[in-house]
């Protein structure tokens, strides 16, 4: 480790570090150390494409690493549907990077680790975008890695000439994230982290993901605790209408992607199916900020392959056969209203209960949560959506993971300023990122928001470091954050005043989740 060490250790502007994979050069600003865009594998492309990543043979000359590397290619946008989104400046299937920030000023100090993984409905979004970094959170004694990985087809497809050619299909994503904590165990040392005290955590399909690897042997002994928010991967069927995560039904669709270009659903077709411009695959995964009306056709998402996945989530969750760590998981309260808009109708509300719950079963969801003069067509379907798509499948893993006597603490975000109300996002999907990682709010604790911010981000540190998101120290306004248990329910709620209460629309909950997954 080349931090200058000496009783009072001077950093430089821009100092070395020489762990395994390879000297890295990084810039030291305010207490905090950066190293952006190091390579965690070898690039995914050529004949690499579609299969699981490779580690990077360690490289020699020092490795300038100040800027953020490559995205994965993609198309549309998530929150936001704009000719912005479609070039492809800083995107490449060569994608395979991550970003440390470090507090360690000695060789001999060691930091928590905190490896985070974006969301994005697995089609957008980098680890380098802005509200991830990582600077603010460690500065209060946390060691935070930031990911990229590949994203929609080049990530997620499944076909039957790929399953015969590696015995599994269709997770190169998660595959990917499984490569990258990896490296931090075997590299994350030289930044001043301990890899025995690895947190990982996510926000909607990094949620999704993180809650993947809590039920994936491959992840195994890769991490010791887990941070949710927004999102579980026993909720794929409300996104992924089209296969549901089945390996059958997402192989079918694979074979539709290859029909289309005339390429044979064989080992033999491969090299066609890699030969095909990455940037065709990336518009066949576009997204759009809309996503209630305009259901991804393909549904390039995790898919339950035997492999990475070797189950079904919820027969695996039933049967205990998880990744037995501590959790912290929670939801805000309007998460649909990034997703669904005002010009929702009947019509469309009806299509949205077919699509998630199949013809079986969604007369019934109609029947129980009727349109009437007091709850219109899109209330419902803000309801329902926030209900399928995030809190129903979180709850499910709280639930288990606290009877299999691991420590589960819940939260809901509840804080909804203003400036939200107007726009008519309320407290949306992803609102909780900014108060979470600090970046575009005051750190003076002047303001509610600013002050809810730094109880936050304390709250998130504190678990990640000990274990335990409650304060060490009682400040005005703070109340206890109880553990989460089957029988109470107990959660907080993060507002201009915190409160703690039992997990609401517990009945709801119950009727969706037993048409769902029962």
């Amino acid at each position: 480790m080349s931090f200058l060490n000496s009783d009072k250790p001077k950093i430089p502007k821009r100092p070395i570090l020489n762990p395994p994979c390879g000297p890295v050069l990084g810039q030291f600003h305010k207490g905090i150390t950066s190293f952006k865009g190091i390579p965690y594998a070898l690039p995914p492309i050529g004949n690499h494409r579609f299969k699981a990543p490779e580690p990077l043979p360690p490289w020699v000359e020092i490795r300038e690493c100040l800027k953020p590397g490559n995205a994965s290619l993609q198309m549309g946008g998530i929150t936001i549907d704009s000719p912005g989104t479609y070039q492809m400046e800083g995107k490449s299937e060569d994608c395979l990077f991550l970003n440390v920030w470090t507090p360690a000023t000695t060789p001999e100090k060691r930091y928590p680790v905190y490896v985070f993984i974006h969301g994005g409905a697995f089609a957008t979004g980098s680890g380098s975008d802005m509200v991830y970094d990582g600077f603010r959170m460690a500065q209060e004694g946390v060691v935070v890695v930031t990911i990229n990985y590949r994203l929609g087809a080049l990530g997620f497809l499944a076909t039957q000439g790929l399953l015969e050619e590696s015995g599994t299909t269709g997770n190169y994503g998660i595959l990917d994230q499984i490569q990258a904590l990896h490296w931090v165990q075997k590299n994350i040392e030289a930044f001043g982290g301990d890899p025995s005290q690895v947190t990982i955590g996510g926000q909607s399909a990094g949620a999704y993901s993180v809650t993947a690897l809590m039920l994936s042997p491959l992840a195994k002994g890769l991490f010791h605790q887990a941070v949710v928010e927004s999102g579980s991967i026993f909720s794929v069927p409300a996104f992924a209408m089209l296969n549901r995560g089945d390996l059958k039904k997402t192989m079918a669709n694979g074979h539709l992607f290859c029909e289309l270009y005339g390429i044979k659903d064989t080992r033999e077709g491969l090299d066609q199916l890699r030969s095909l411009p990455g940037e065709m695959l990336a518009a066949l995964s576009m997204v759009k900020s809309d996503q209630s009306t305009v259901p991804n056709a393909f549904g390039f998402w995790p898919v339950y392959d035997g492999v990475v996945l070797p189950k079904d989530p919820v027969a695996a969750l039933k049967n205990g056969e998880v990744n037995k760590v501590k959790v912290l998981i929670g939801y805000n309260t309007n998460e649909s209203t990034l997703f669904i808009k005002g010009h929702t109708n009947l019509g469309i509300y009806e299509m949205l209960c077919y699509h998630i719950f199949g013809s079986e079963h969604a007369p019934a969801v109609m029947n129980y949560f009727k349109v009437d003069n007091d709850h219109s067509p899109l209330a419902r379907m803000l309801e329902i959506y926030t209900h399928s798509a995030f809190l129903i499948g979180m709850v499910m893993m709280a639930k288990k993971y606290a009877d299999l006597g691991l420590d589960v603490y819940f939260y809901n975000f509840d804080y909804d300023p203003a400036i939200l109300k107007i726009v008519g996002l309320n407290t949306a999907h992803g609102m909780e990122l900014p108060f979470v990682f600090g970046n575009g709010i005051g750190q003076r604790r002047a303001t509610k928001i600013s002050k809810l911010s730094w109880i936050m981000q304390q709250s998130w540190t504190n678990f990640i470091k000990f274990g335990d998101p409650n304060f060490k120290q009682a400040y005005k306004g703070l109340i206890g954050w109880p553990k989460f248990d089957t029988e109470k329910k107990h959660i907080l709620v993060f507002d201009a005043k915190l409160s703690s209460i039992v997990l609401p629309g517990q009945n709801d909950l119950d009727f969706l989740e037993n048409l769902m997954f029962n």
